[in-house]
């Protein structure tokens, strides 16, 4: 059995003995990097990562210094990346995630009893958590008025990965009508060129709500 092979085995029936908190920083990365390459023992290549970063200086890094460091290729670098944001993401504070119509309803329930119609953005991260929400038109809705900045332009300074889109109809109807229809269709095609994903338009009243994205006009953008 090689050495590199020995000590990877090594390290995983220590973390099986005595539990993951009792392994140092080169172990746990040793344990992500799964392997090393010729002439670079993984402990060796886990030992070299970190005389370059620190472990909090790891997941500012961009893949392009990682895998400056030798026999570091892409593949592994990518690992580390993955597996240091996952940590970061686990200590940070959650936050609401907006991952169906119902989760929106409940942002936005001030608006559908409105007598006059309100427009309004949630802007969510890649984890569909809420980041900011705005009005972005308040009264007669007059789509033309409504201009594709007016919706993405915060998407693109906060920066969020998606938007949804409300509107209610003090009328009482659910129905989409033409030029709900139309606004939709051109927000999606300015979202896929601005990368920033428009996840649903729900349009709401007082008693009922209907989804676009379950009705079919937005069934690539798939929010769970």
């Amino acid at each position: 059995m090689s050495d590199k092979t020995t000590n990877k085995l090594a390290v995983r029936e220590k973390l099986a003995q005595v539990g993951v908190k009792n392994l140092d920083t080169t172990e746990l990365l040793t344990i992500i990097l799964g392997s090393g390459r010729k002439r670079y023992s993984v402990v060796r290549l886990a030992q070299a990562i970190l005389r370059e970063f620190s472990l909090n200086e790891l997941h500012q890094q961009p893949i392009t210094k990682l895998i400056a460091i030798p026999g570091l290729g892409r593949a592994k670098a990518s690992q580390i990346l993955a597996a240091v944001e996952l940590g970061r993401r686990s200590a940070l504070p959650t936050k609401e995630r907006l991952i169906n119509p119902q989760a929106v309803l409940n942002k936005v329930s001030e608006i559908r009893t409105k007598t006059r119609e309100h427009t309004i953005c949630l802007y969510l991260n890649g984890r569909h958590e809420l980041l900011h929400q705005e009005t972005i038109a308040i009264g007669g809705l007059n789509y033309s008025l409504i201009e594709a900045r007016d919706v993405f332009g915060p998407a693109l300074r906060l920066p969020a990965a998606s938007v949804i889109l409300v509107h209610n109809h003090p009328s009482g109807s659910i129905q989409p009508s033409e030029e709900d229809l139309r606004v939709t269709k051109r927000l999606l095609e300015v979202g896929k060129i601005l990368g920033v994903t428009l996840l649903d338009h729900l349009i709401v009243t007082k008693k009922d709500y209907v989804s676009l994205r379950e009705l079919g006009h937005l069934t690539n953008h798939g929010t769970n």
